[in-house]
């Protein structure tokens, strides 16, 4: 009886490290499928789907050329601040839609389920000037001078300038006192506490084009292109002359509430925008510019948004909100 109840011991015993195993082994495939599942609906970097990706970039770019047509085309010219705001909005909310609709149709063809909604809206202002045969200066003709005060946030500038007016400098653009001296048209963001960053665009000493941005700390960065007649520049999405140019990513930065400032606007001839991130009716703009008239000008505009993007697949799951980064102004 001994032998029997000590066999039945061991076989319980082999029964029961059995059940745990198999136990630990599908608690750790629940645990897996957990982290599988939080990971693909929320990284930005979804390494399992290169269709996931594709379409959160898609929709992403997307939605930020929605907010620039918005910006630009169907803000109604009207003192009524409130109205402007409810056109923009209502603009981005359909082109979004429409977008993510015609996007849908085509993924149900392969089998896959897709949407962007836009979740909320920051309302701001946008100052602008559209008119490329005229200098940077002020409505007045002053050129220092401070379109906006008191922002927060700032998205741009992105600029189209006039390669012969820019000031030529005496060297390739490191040595920031010698672009002050020799006029070099700069923007300044000047916060509360005295920190400066600064944005220069000149002609170098080889003919190029160059970019210098010096952050408070005094980095100085910059990059150059060959000159074609006009130049480009996105300082929020960091390109200049259509290509990468990391100096910018140091520029449209700040801690503390800041004063927008052009400096030497004489030597620079083109079209800009940039956007802020408060409201046209309580912006500090300055006295001179006009509400949606004028060269330059400041209008209502969409400052940032955010969309959810949503990708299902018989294999994939994909939810999130994300922030536009780039949106155009």
């Amino acid at each position: 009886m001994a032998d029997v109840r000590r066999d039945d011991r061991g076989q319980l015993l082999l029964v029961t490290a059995l059940a745990m195993a198999t136990l630990f082994v599908v608690l750790a495939l629940l645990v897996n499928t957990t982290i599988y599942t939080g990971n693909v609906a929320s990284r930005s970097d979804v390494s399992e789907s290169a269709h996931v990706i594709n379409y959160r970039s898609e929709a992403v770019e997307a939605a930020g050329s929605a907010v620039g047509y918005a910006n630009r085309h169907d803000n109604e010219s009207s003192p009524d601040v409130d109205a402007a705001y409810i056109a923009l909005n209502d603009s981005l909310r359909r082109s979004v839609a429409n977008w993510s609709d015609t996007t849908a149709a085509h993924g149900a063809l392969s089998g896959t389920a897709t949407e962007m909604q836009v979740i909320t809206v920051q309302n701001g202002t946008r100052i602008a000037q559209t008119d490329s045969s005229r200098n940077l200066s002020s409505p007045t003709g002053a050129t220092t001078w401070s379109p906006v005060t008191d922002a927060t946030g700032i998205r741009g500038p992105e600029m189209q300038l006039a390669t012969a007016d820019l000031a030529a400098v005496s060297d390739d653009g490191d040595d920031v006192g010698q672009l002050v001296a020799d006029g070099s048209f700069r923007v300044n963001i000047t916060e509360t506490d005295g920190e400066v960053r600064s944005l220069f665009v000149y002609e170098r000493n080889d003919g190029d084009v160059g970019v210098t941005v010096r952050s408070p700390g005094g980095t100085v960065r910059t990059c150059h292109a060959a000159a074609d007649g006009l130049t480009t520049l996105n300082a929020r999405a960091a390109t200049f002359e259509n290509e990468s140019c990391p100096a910018l990513r140091a520029f449209d930065r700040a801690d503390d509430a800041f004063e927008v400032s052009f400096v030497a606007a004489q030597n620079a001839v083109g079209t800009y925008s940039f956007a802020v991130d408060q409201r046209a009716d309580g912006t500090s703009v300055a006295p001179s510019l006009s509400l949606d008239s004028g060269m330059p000008f400041y209008t209502a505009a969409i400052y940032t948004a955010d969309v959810n993007v949503t990708y299902r697949s018989p294999d994939t799951y994909y939810n999130a909100t994300v922030e536009v980064p780039n949106a155009s102004v």
